[in-house]
């Protein structure tokens, strides 16, 4: 797209985190030459702070969420808006698991006029659905 990424929230954990991180510092040097050319900013919980997580390290920012099930943090929506609304990011990527496989997720943040570093809620929501995902399978001869 057309879009200028700079900040972009981690809305996820553990080696997820630190893959997409990795990951996007990697495409940055290739790309453009500067690895630092994003910003990443990090959710964790508590516990993950406490033990100074290896994903915490490589982000610029660390911001604090509930501890505990995953509905308190990485899989709750509005929170994942409300933080990527409040700390001025360009973007979202959600990683895997937890909020990445909600549709609600991608279509809050395009209210918000933020991408998300993902697929649509559309795909997300075919691809969900058994039949629908093998409708879709058979139409693309899968």
């Amino acid at each position: 797209g057309k879009r200028v990424i700079r900040k972009v929230l981690i809305a996820n954990n553990g080696i997820a985190a630190l893959k997409g991180i990795r990951s996007m510092r990697q495409w940055s040097y290739e790309l453009l030459g500067d690895e630092n050319c994003v910003h990443f900013v990090c959710m964790a919980t508590p516990e993950d702070i406490k033990v100074n997580v290896e994903y915490i390290k490589m982000a610029n920012e660390t911001i604090e969420v509930p501890g505990g099930r995953n509905c308190n943090n990485y899989a709750n929506v509005q929170l994942i808006v409300d933080i990527a609304t409040r700390t001025g990011c360009d973007a979202v990527w959600a990683g895997w698991g937890h909020a990445s496989e909600n549709p609600e997720l991608p279509t809050k943040l395009k209210e918000k006029n933020i991408q998300f570093l993902g697929p649509g809620a559309e795909a997300m929501s075919a691809l969900g659905d058994k039949i629908a995902s093998t409708i879709v399978a058979q139409t693309a001869n899968v």
